[in-house]
Order: structure tokens, then sequence, then C-alpha cells
């Protein structure tokens, strides 16, 4: 559309007339400067506030060459080839699901917090990885009197640690088999070792873990 010879009030009610509409092409549906997107044609986006910014400060500078709404294509970072390992834990179940993107790949029984310890609910990511950690007591009174205990057999922690976002929260392997399917931690998710080993391999820092309370 082509604004010519029009005052500042003139020309954005001409455009606003203009663009007040759905606009309609073989790929993008823009439905009052808002984008619909396809599956096909992910990574399309509308540049609306640049388009408008752009607009108004050419009618405003008094500029009467053609005004053009801007279309930029962006490249998203996050897609479902790229997604990458999501953890999804069920506290209620005791169950632990890994999926790749979208794509669901394996399942493990677990442990989870007891009533007076219970497992956070909600969005957290993987932020620290350990390989034979030594456990040290928390600051709470379950664990008063306690002593670090170093790599071995009798390590609460198994052989791998897998830190949350939840300070204090993680996913690790324990000694304690028969705790598995049960809510008996204090607030972590426990897997048998040879799971939390394999689980260990294959997710990365920044992995997100979602918990949930079913």
């Amino acid at each position: 559309m082509v604004v010519r010879g029009l005052d500042t009030q003139p020309a954005r009610e001409a455009l606003a007339k203009r663009f007040n509409r759905p606009a309609v092409d073989s790929k993008l549906l823009l439905r009052h400067l808002r984008p619909w997107l396809s599956k096909e044609s992910a990574g399309r986006a509308l540049d609306q506030r640049g388009a408008i910014r752009d607009i108004a400060s050419t009618v405003v500078a008094g500029n009467r060459d053609a005004l053009r709404l801007k279309i930029k294509a962006v490249k998203p970072k996050v897609t479902r080839k790229n997604f990458g390992a999501v953890i999804v834990i069920r506290r209620g179940s005791n169950k632990l699901f890994l999926y790749s993107g979208m794509k669901y790949r394996r399942f493990f029984a677990v442990a989870t917090g007891q009533r007076q310890y219970p497992t956070p609910l909600g969005r957290f990511q993987i932020v620290v990885k350990w390989r034979n950690p030594w456990w040290y007591p928390p600051n709470s009174p379950w664990a008063e009197g306690e002593k670090p205990v170093p790599p071995g057999p009798d390590n609460p922690l198994g052989t791998r640690w897998m830190g949350l976002s939840s300070p204090g929260v993680g996913i690790h392997g324990t000694p304690s088999d028969g705790s598995i399917g049960y809510s008996v931690s204090h607030g972590c998710i426990r897997m048998h070792i040879p799971q939390a080993e394999w689980l260990f391999n294959h997710v990365a820092i920044g992995t997100p873990v979602f918990i949930v309370a079913a």
C-alpha cells in the first residue's frame, strides 16, 4: 500500500483501515497484525513491533515515500528436531519418563519424597552432574548428627548424582533398592543404581525436568 500526500492522522487512519483485516499468504496468515503459523511455515515470524515503529516514525517525519509492512523471517532456536532430552517425573505414581524431544524414550520406577519432605512440583533443570559423589548431611532436622559419606557401596546417593535447580533436590542412585516405587525419600528422586548410571549418560546439564503431581 502506498500513502502519499496525507498528514499524520489521515495516514494513520488509512494504514489502520488497510491492515486491520485478514491478509492471506500461501504459507503465512496475518490477522490484525498477529502471526498465525502453520506447521509448514514454522520459523517465520512477523516483526510486528518493528513494522509499526517504522511506519509511525516515517509518517511523523513527514516522509511521503511508500510505506510497506515489513515481515522478517527468523529461524527458531528450538525445534522438534533439536529439543533434546526431557525428563517428566510423576510424583504420585513414582515414575520417571525420559523423552527425546516429543518422542517417548524410556520409563523408570523411582522413589520420591515422603509426606513430611515432599519432592517439589514444578519445572526445573539439571544444574550439576557428579560421578561417585560424596554425601554431605543437609541442614535439616532429619540429618542432625550425620557425617559425610565418601563414595562406596554405602553411599546414599549411589554412584551418580544429577542435581536439580531446586536446592538440595536431585536424581540419584540408591543402595536401598526396596525403596523404589514408594514415597520415602527426603525430597530427592531415587533410582536403581544401574538405571541412574544409564540416565546420567543420556542427559546433560540444562536438561529440563518437569515434576507433576499425578
